[in-house]
């Protein structure tokens, strides 16, 4: 086996280093002709051999690090592709006006509280509110939503000669607009000289504390 094999790479050496015109040339005459051709084979095979024991576990560590960070820009690319500009300019409206719609400070209640005293009396009513704790809420998968509620009680000025009507009145315009609040509670009661008494409960939209303003 091993006498075959030496005269199997003897016969591949003696065709691959003929020497034209010259078919009985020694070894180191066959050498010295196969020079040019070999030096640049082994160059190439020596660099062949760093790039794949170097190069190529440092590359493919590079790419599975930021492997992460490829998979989010082709998301963020799919998303664009089937998200326009213009909507994504009309949710970040949306986004800003919701914003804008909920109380970010004790001014911004107190401001609301003011405006519905001011409008109570404008209906012929005295109105007396008196904010409860934030109410925070976290939805699975969503964000987080506070909530302030408000208890008040209402009581129809002097005079007020048509108390039931102006309620009526009164309540369709209690909540300022530009603020997301809502009546939650309503009570009214009346006693045998047709007087009301009324209390309900408001609850306005909030910003959680730990949510930063624009």
């Amino acid at each position: 086996m091993k006498t075959k094999l030496k005269e199997t790479s003897r016969g591949i050496w003696n065709f691959l280093t003929v020497i034209p015109g010259w078919p009985d040339a020694g070894r180191v005459a066959r050498t010295f002709y196969v020079l040019p051709l070999a030096v640049p084979f082994l160059v190439l095979l020596l660099l062949w051999s760093w790039e794949q024991a170097f190069r190529r576990p440092e590359i493919r560590s590079v790419r599975e690090a930021t492997q992460e960070a490829v998979s989010l820009e082709t998301e963020v690319g799919q998303l664009r592709a089937c998200w326009p500009e213009s909507a994504v300019g009309e949710s970040a409206a949306a986004t800003a006006r919701a914003i804008a719609q909920t109380l970010r400070t004790p001014e911004d209640l107190e401001a609301q509280l003011a405006a519905m005293r001011a409008s109570a009396a404008a209906n012929g009513w005295t109105a007396t509110f008196y904010p409860g704790e934030p109410e925070l809420h976290s939805p699975a998968g969503g964000p987080k939503i506070a909530y302030q509620p408000v208890r008040g009680r209402l009581a129809p000025v002097a005079g007020n000669g048509n108390s039931f009507a102006s309620l009526l009145t009164l309540l369709d315009r209690l909540i300022p607009a530009g603020k997301s609040g809502a009546i939650t509670r309503l009570s009214v009661r009346g006693d045998d000289q047709g007087r009301l008494a009324t209390e309900l409960g408001v609850r306005f939209a909030a910003l959680p504390h730990d949510e930063k303003t624009p």
